[in-house]
C-alpha cells in the first residue's frame, strides 16, 4: 500500500484508494511527511488539533485510520512508547527514488529515458500537501519538497534541452512560468531552447523583456544570466539539433493554485565455471521477452544439471554489459547451503552489494521497506539461484512486491505456487543438436578427448539418453577419460540409472555416489577441503588444508573430470579459484573421514592466522587488502558460524577478534553474522569476561557512532554488569576503552559535559591507552568540545596536539580524519569567504590521500565539507554535486542525522536565493 499526500491524502492498495479527510487524513500526512521518522504524540496533537483538547484524542484518532487502512495494531501505524511511526510506501519517497533514477540515467546519457522517468516523478504531484496545516515544522517540510520538485522541473528540462526536443522545452517553460513569472532558471533554459530552435534574434527578444521586468521588481540579474547573455551576443552556445517531439507524455502541468552520475555498476555475480558459454537461442529469446513484461519474477525452470545456473548468470553479465535495463546485480543463492537463505540474508546481500552497508542495522520491517526504495530508484537484475530448496515463505512475500524497474530471476526444478501469479515462466529443457555440438566441443577439448568428436553416432546417443542434460553428459565423457570406459558404456547406466522422476539431482545423486568410490585418496583430500570454503578459494590454499603437495593437480583434474569441481573464471584474481559442486559437497559432508578433523583444523588455523596478520592496522591499512579477495570474507564468516555451531569458542574468538577492524574501516557495521557478538558469545561460553567486555565495548563504539541509541543501551546494560562483577578482570587499557566507548555514546545525546569528563580520565594515563587509544581519544575530546559550540579555540589546540601525535606515530588514517575535523570547526568558526577558499584549498590537497585510504566515512565527510564551502561560495551546482554525494555516503553508512543534513543544504542549491541589488 502506498501513502500519497502530494495533493489530497489516500492510501492507495491493490483493492483500490481510500481518500481521508479531516484530522484523520492531516495525522497520516504528518506521519507520512516524517517517515519513516517516529513522531512524538505530543508532537502530532500540537500539529493537527493545535493543542486544543485532551492527548488522548491521538490514540482515538490513530485507531480510525488503522481501522480505514485495514490493519492491526502493529502494522503499518508502528506504536514505540509514546510515540508512532508510518511503516509504508509514500508518493515523497517514491518521487525522491524516481528522481534518483533520472539522475543515474543522465550521468549514463541515457536522456530519453532519464526525461520519462522526471515526467513519471512529477506526474506524482496532485495538488497541494496539507494545506489545513499551518504548523512551521510542517509548512518548512513542505516548502523542502516544492523546493526538490522545482529542482526536478530544471533537471527535466534541461535534459529535454540536451535531447533537442526544444518544442517540448518551451511548452513547458511556459506553463511553469505561468506560476512564477520571476523563476530565473526556467528563462534561461527557455532562451537557450529559442536560440537553438529559433535563432539569436528570438533568444535576444526574450532576455531583453526578461531584464526589463526584473528590473521593474527591483530585482538583479544573477551572474549567469549575465554570462548567458554575453554567449548569446557572441554565438557561443552549442546548436543541438531539434527533434520531434518525445514519444512519452509530458507531466501534468502544476495546479494553477500551488503554493510555492553514472555510478559504477554493482554486482556480485560468481566467477564462470566455463570457458565458453554455450548459447541457448530458445531459452535466451524467452528471457530478453520476460525482461519487458510488467511481471516481477523471472522463473527459470528446468531439472537438476540442465544449466539454469549457468544462464541465470550469463543473462545476468550480458545484461549489464551490453543493455542499459539494469545498473546492477545481486546474486543469492541457496546452492551452497540449501535451506540457509532467508528474507533477512538476502536484503542483506542486496545492501552490502548496492554498498549500503548502513542498512544492516535496521529491524527487518525497515529493511524490507528501504532495499524495496533502493530498488526503486536502482535498476537491478536479483538472481535467487536453486530457488526450490529456500524454506523462508515470507522471502516469496517480499519478492513479489520488488517495484519496476528491478526484476528478480529465480532458478529452480519446480514451479513455485506463492509465485505462479506473479512470474514469467522460461522453460529450460535438454540442449538442441547444435547447442550440444558446441558444448561437446568445449568438454572434450577441456579433457583432452579430441579423438571423440569422430564418434558422432556414440556422442549422440549419449545426448539423447541424457535428454540433453549438460552434467549429465559432463559426467559421462569424465568417466570415459578417468575411468577407461567407453561411451556406449556410460550411455548405458545413465540410461538404466533410476529416474522416473527426473524433477531434480536425482540420476545425477546415484550416479555420483558410484563415482565417489572411484576418487583417489588425494582427490578426496582436496574435495574436504573445498567443502570448507563455498564460495571457492585457491590452489595454495587448498595444497595448504588437504596435506597434499605433490599431487595437487592431479587431484584437482580428477575432481574436475568427475563434475566434483568447477574451475573459477575470475579477472579479479591473481590465480584460478575453485568450488566444489554442491551435490559433491553435500555427499562430503555426511560421510566421516578420519582426515577431516586434521582438515577442519587446519582451515580454521587459516583464518586465525589470516585475520592476526590483517588485526588492528591504524599505521598500515593497506594489510586490510588482504580481505579483499573476492569471496574471502564470505567464506570467513562461514568458518566463523560453523565454529560457532560446533564449539569451537576459541577460534570463533580469535578470527573475530582479527578481522573487527577490517570490519570497521570498510563500514560493515552490521553484518550478518554479527562477529563481534559471536565472540562475545564464545567468550561468555568460555567464562572469559574480559573478552566478552572487550567485544561488546567494540560493538558499542560502533552503535554509538551510528547514533543507533536502542543497540547502544542494550550493550551498555550488559557491559556495566560485566564491569560490575569482575571488577579484577579488566585492565587498564580495556576500563580506557569502555570510557571511550562511553563517551562516543554521551556526546551522541549532546550530554557533553559527561563525555569530557570521560575523555579527560583518559587521557590522564596514556600509558594504559597506548598510542593509537591515546589519539582516538584525544581528537574526540576536541570534537566533543567544538560541539559543545563555546569553546572552539581550545578545541583547535587539541586538534593541533592530536595532528603532532598522528604524525609522531604514523598513524595517516588519525591525521586524515583531524584534517577533516579542523576544517568542518574552521567552517564553523569563520564564514568568511578567504577563510572558506583556504580550507577549500586544504581539502583539496587532501582528496587523493582520503579516495585511497577506502574508508567511506572519510569520504562521506569530505564531500560535506567541500559542498559546504561551495554553497558558501555560492558555486551551487558543484556544491549540490558534492552534498548529493555526501548524502549517498552517509545514508549507506546509516548515519540518517548527517544524510538528511546533507539533503537539506542540496535543496537549496537547486534553487539559490536571488539576489537584491
Amino acid at each position: 500500500m502506498e501513502i500519497r499526500i502530494l495533493g489530497p491524502v489516500e492510501a492507495r492498495g491493490p483493492e483500490g484508494t481510500v481518500v481521508m479527510r479531516g484530522k484523520t487524513a492531516a495525522l497520516l500526512g504528518v506521519l507520512a511527511l516524517q517517515s519513516p521518522h517516529l513522531v512524538e504524540k505530543q508532537r502530532l496533537h500540537d500539529i493537527v488539533w493545535a493543542g486544543q483538547g485532551a492527548l488522548n484524542v491521538v490514540e482515538g484518532k490513530v485507531r480510525v485510520l488503522r481501522a480505514k487502512l485495514g490493519v492491526g495494531a502493529s502494522e503499518m501505524i508502528i506504536t514505540q512508547g509514546s510515540a508512532y511511526r508510518l511503516q509504508a510506501d509514500t508518493d515523497i519517497q517514491h518521487f525522491h527514488d524516481l528522481v534518483k533514477l533520472a539522475e543515474s540515467q543522465v550521468a549514463a546519457v541515457e536522456l530519453r529515458e532519464a526525461a520519462q522517468t522526471y515526467a513519471r516523478a512529477l506526474d506524482l504531484w496532485r495538488g497541494d500537501i496539507l494545506p489545513e496545516l499551518t504548523a512551521p515544522i510542517v509548512r518548512s517540510e513542505v516548502t523542502a519538497l516544492e523546493h526538490q520538485r522545482r529542482a526536478a522541473h530544471l533537471s527535466r528540462l534541461r535534459t529535454l534541452l540536451d535531447l533537442g526536443a526544444h518544442g517540448e522545452v518551451l511548452a513547458t517553460a511556459e506553463q511553469l512560468l505561468v506560476q512564477d513569472p520571476y523563476w530565473e532558471e526556467v528563462v534561461r533554459i527557455k532562451v537557450q531552447a529559442l536560440y537553438q530552435a529559433q535563432g539569436g534574434h528570438a533568444a535576444s527578444a526574450v532576455m531583453r523583456k526578461f531584464g526589463e521586468e526584473l528590473a521593474s521588481q527591483g530585482l538583479d540579474p544573477s551572474p549567469e544570466w549575465k554570462a548567458l547573455a554575453g554567449r548569446i551576443l557572441n554565438h557561443e552556445l552549442p546548436v543541438v539539433p531539434s527533434v520531434a517531439q518525445t514519444p512519452y507524455p509530458s507531466p501534468s502541468a502544476p495546479a494553477l493554485d500551488t503554493t510555492t552520475g553514472a555510478g559504477l555498476l554493482l554486482d556480485n555475480i560468481p566467477p564462470a565455471t566455463y570457458a565458453k558459454f554455450v548459447m541457448r537461442p530458445q531459452v535466451w529469446s524467452r528471457l530478453e521477452e520476460a525482461v519487458d513484461q510488467g511481471l516481477p519474477v523471472i522463473s527459470l525452470i528446468g531439472i537438476g544439471g540442465s544449466g539454469k545456473s549457468t544462464i541465470a548468470r550469463e543473462f545476468a553479465v550480458r545484461q549489464l554489459l551490453h543493455a542499459s535495463r539494469f545498473r546492477g546485480a545481486v546474486w543469492v543463492s541457496d546452492r551452497e547451503q540449501p535451506g540457509s537463505t532467508t528474507l533477512g540474508s538476502l536484503l542483506d546481500t542486496i545492501a552490502l552489494t548496492a554498498d549500503h552497508p548502513g542498512l544492516l542495522a535496521l529491524d527487518l520491517p525497515q529493511k524490507k521497506h528501504q532495499v524495496r526504495r533502493l530498488l526503486r530508484r536502482t535498476p537491478v537484475l536479483l538472481v535467487v539461484d536453486n530457488h526450490e530448496t529456500v524454506e523462508d515463505a515470507e522471502l516469496d512475500e517480499w519478492l513479489i512486491t520488488v517495484p519496476e524497474p528491478s526484476k528478480v530471476l529465480i532458478t529452480s526444478i519446480s514451479h513455485s505456487g506463492a509465485l505462479s501469479p506473479h512470474t514469467f515462466q522460461v522453460e529450460v529443457t535438454g540442449l538442441t543438436a547444435e547447442e550440444a555440438d558446441d558444448f561437446y566441443a568445449q568438454c572434450l577439448n577441456r579433457m583432452g578427448l579430441h579423438d571423440l568428436l569422430a564418434k558422432r553416432r556414440e556422442l549422440d546417443n549419449l545426448w539423447r539418453v541424457a535428454q540433453g542434460n549438460p552434467r549429465l553428459i559432463e559426467w559421462g565423457l569424465g568417466q570415459v577419460k578417468r575411468r577407461g570406459r567407453s561411451v556406449k558404456e556410460v550411455t548405458e547406466e545413465i540410461g538404466n540409472a533410476p529416474g522416473g522422476d527426473r524433477s531434480g539431482d536425482i540420476v545425477l545423486r546415484d550416479l555420483f555416489r558410484q563415482s565417489w568410490t572411484s576418487l583417489s585418496d588425494s582427490a578426496r583430500r582436496v574435495l574436504g577441503a573445498l567443502a570448507c570454503f563455498p564460495y571457492g578459494t585457491d590452489r595454495e590454499t587448498l595444497r595448504q588444508l588437504s596435506g597434499c603437495s605433490t599431487d595437487l593437480e592431479d587431484a584437482v583434474a580428477e575432481l574436475t573430470d568427475y563434475c566434483f569441481v568447477s574451475r573459477q573464471v575470475n579477472t579479479d584474481c591473481a590465480h584460478p579459484q575453485y568450488i566444489a559442486y554442491p551435490l559433491a559437497a553435500n555427499r562430503f559432508a555426511t560421510l566421516r573421514m578420519p582426515y577431516m578433523e586434521h582438515i577442519r583444523d587446519r582451515w580454521l588455523r587459516y583464518f586465525v592466522d589470516l585475520t592476526a596478520a590483517v588485526d588492528f592496522c591504524p599505521d598500515d591499512v593497506g594489510r586490510l587488502r588482504r580481505l579483499d579477495v573476492p569471496g574471502l570474507r564470505r567464506n570467513l564468516e562461514f568458518a566463523l558460524t560453523w565454529a560457532a555451531e560446533h564449539q569451537r569458542r576459541q577460534e570463533v574468538i580469535d578470527i573475530a577478534r582479527g578481522a573487527r577492524y577490517y570490519y570497521y574501516v570498510r563500514g560493515l557495521w552490521a553484518t550478518q553474522p554479527d562477529i563481534h557478538m559471536l565472540r562475545a558469545d564464545a567468550a561468555r561460553d568460555l567464562g572469559d569476561p574480559a573478552e566478552e567486555f572487550d567485544a561488546l565495548v567494540y560493538q558499542l563504539n560502533i552503535a554509538a557512532k551510528q547514533e543507533n541509541q536502542a543497540q547502544a543501551q542494550s550493550l551498555l546494560k550488559r557491559v556495566q554488569e560485566l564491569l560490575s562483577q569482575y571488577p579484577e578482570r579488566l585492565d587498564e587499557r580495556q576500563l580506557g576503552e569502555y570510557r571511550h566507548a562511553l563517551a562516543l555514546h554521551l556526546l551522541a545525546q549532546h550530554r557533553f559535559v559527561e563525555a569530557e569528563d570521560q575523555w579527560r580520565a583518559n587521557l590522564s594515563n596514556p600509558d594504559a591507552l597506548g598510542p593509537a587509544n591515546y589519539s582516538a581519544n584525544l581528537r574526540w575530546l576536541a570534537v566533543c568540545l567544538a560541539r559543545a559550540g563555546t569553546r572552539n579555540e581550545e578545541a583547535l589546540e587539541l586538534f593541533n596536539q592530536a595532528r603532532e601525535h598522528a604524525q609522531r606515530y604514523g598513524y595517516r588514517r588519525a591525521e586524515l580524519l583531524i584534517h577533516l575535523q579542523v576544517a568542518e570547526l574552521r567552517l564553523a568558526m569563520d564564514s568568511s569567504p578567504e577563510t572558506t577558499r583556504d580550507i577549500l584549498s586544504d581539502l583539496g590537497e587532501r582528496t587523493g590521500q582520503i579516495e585511497n585510504i577506502a574508508d567511506e566515512r572519510y569520504q562521506a565527510d569530505h564531500k560535506w565539507l567541500l559542498g559546504q564551502g561551495h554553497h558558501r561560495l555560492e558555486n551551487y551546482r558543484t556544491a549540490g554535486a558534492l552534498l548529493h554525494q555526501a548524502a549517498d555516503l552517509y545514508s549507506k553508512l546509516g548515519l540518517v542525522e548527517r544524510a538528511t543534513q546533507a539533503r537539506t543544504l542540496e535543496v537549496t542549491c537547486a534553487t539559490p536565493p536571488r539576489r537584491q541589488p
